[in-house]
């Protein structure tokens, strides 16, 4: 019976070992980037209280129509939190959920 015990702990070990390494192969592992895809850098998101039509529509599913309705938006209330840019008509969960990782609200 102990001799199965350490077999299974020694098995848990070595898979999570194993897993661990890969994980920080691929880019993985604990740090700031954690909030969002590793690919986005927290500086570079768009800030959209201020960004224009041009920036805007460098947003996944975000065309020169719908940039235009963020910017009429924010100029009746501005976004406090980036969830608010739900407000705006065409962006729903599905795009929101795109570009959450992309935006930012100062």
């Amino acid at each position: 019976m102990l001799r199965l015990l350490v077999l299974v702990v020694v098995v848990v070990v070595a898979i999570s070992t194993l897993h661990a390494g890969q994980a920080m192969a691929a880019g993985g592992g604990a740090g700031p980037s954690e909030q969002g895809p590793p690919s986005v850098e927290q500086d570079k998101r768009i800030n959209i209280n201020e960004a224009g039509p041009d920036v805007l529509v460098q947003l996944p599913g975000i065309g020169p129509s719908r940039a235009q309705a963020i910017i009429a938006e924010r100029e009746k209330r501005r976004f406090r939190r980036i969830e608010d840019i739900i407000r705006v008509p065409g962006i729903g969960r599905k795009t929101f959920g795109r570009i959450r990782y992309s935006i930012r609200v100062q």
